[in-house]
């Protein structure tokens, strides 16, 4: 029963605004002239063309966070597999609970 009545309080919201927002305004495009759109349009398109490119840049941060996991996970299951070398060298000196690669040591 919320829903519906959120449902229909939005839908009568995005009427009226609608209403309000319905004269022609001129628009200019990079080049050329200006051409005469209804508001209502400008507004609607300006919102989706944000909203797809917030939707693509949250994908392509999303995949990277992936791979940064993946390869994160996989250094760490390689550390704790790997023997554990004690010695004389800083460098064969790994150990189960360090995570430094071997390049910074």
């Amino acid at each position: 029963m919320f829903k519906t009545i959120m449902t229909i309080i939005v839908t009568i919201l995005v009427v009226l605004f609608s209403i309000e927002n319905f004269e022609h305004v001129p628009v200019s495009f990079i080049a050329g002239k200006p051409v005469n759109m209804r508001l209502i349009f400008v507004i609607t398109v300006s919102g989706v063309i944000g909203y797809l490119i917030r939707h693509f840049s949250a994908i392509a941060t999303e995949d990277r966070l992936k791979r940064q996991l993946q390869h994160l996970l996989k250094k760490k299951n390689s550390v704790k597999k790997g023997p554990r070398r004690v010695g004389n060298n800083r460098k064969e000196m790994l150990l189960d609970d360090e995570f430094e690669d071997e390049e910074e040591l």
